[in-house]
């Protein structure tokens, strides 16, 4: 968000807002139900170190999920409940997907539905990465998976990527080492084993 509204400046503010799901659908979006939670200021992007701010609002929410629940007062029925709270979705554009996943949202491994089960070439003449093998989400006696004319001569029989649970993304990052402050942590995060940046930088701190 650019706070000043001037295109040519380069700040950067993030606003972090938490909007209540268990509203009516035409109530949860309103202004009046969407709090502020944290504003953080530039001027650059963040990268690794948005967990540190994030931190205390995880805190928080680990506390609302946790069985110490907290107590408060309801007003309409006049007696005290506990409150408990969970994290139902983030929603965020594709920067803020790679600074808050660390996954990659660029260069070889850069696909979310496919993870290492990917077909990315580099193109010189364009200086792009692109992805191939896109056939595969085709329906298995689809026509265009015969057809070689306009692929390189190949028909495509693969199966499309399987869709990856929880454990398996956490297995992929569990033993991924977190450095804080940018710069550092991108010299000390290896590369894979064909030369490429790796898929995953951190863990999530969701």
């Amino acid at each position: 968000m650019n706070p000043f509204g001037e295109q040519s400046s380069s700040h950067s503010t993030w606003p972090v807002t938490l909007c209540i799901y268990n509203l009516p659908p035409w109530l949860c979006m309103k202004q009046k139900f969407i709090m502020m939670s944290v504003l953080i200021q530039g001027p650059k992007q963040l990268g690794n170190d948005i967990d540190v701010y994030l931190r205390p609002l995880i805190e928080e929410l680990l506390l609302l999920w946790s069985e110490i629940s907290v107590r408060v007062w309801d007003e309409y029925k006049q007696e005290h409940f506990d409150l408990r709270a969970l994290l139902f979705v983030t929603i965020n554009d594709w920067p803020a997907l790679s600074n808050l996943s660390r996954q990659t949202n660029k260069g070889y491994n850069a696909c979310t539905h496919c993870f290492d089960d990917h077909d990315s070439i580099y193109l010189k003449k364009c200086k792009k990465v692109v992805y191939l093998g896109y056939r595969r989400f085709l329906s298995m006696n689809h026509l265009v998976r015969k057809k070689d004319k306009h692929f390189k001569g190949m028909a495509d029989h693969q199966c499309k990527p399987r869709n990856r649970t929880g454990e398996d993304v956490f297995e992929m990052v569990k033993d991924v080492k977190v450095v804080f402050s940018k710069g550092q942590g991108s010299q000390l995060v290896p590369k894979d084993a064909a030369g490429h940046a790796p898929m995953w930088k951190k863990k999530s701190i969701f």
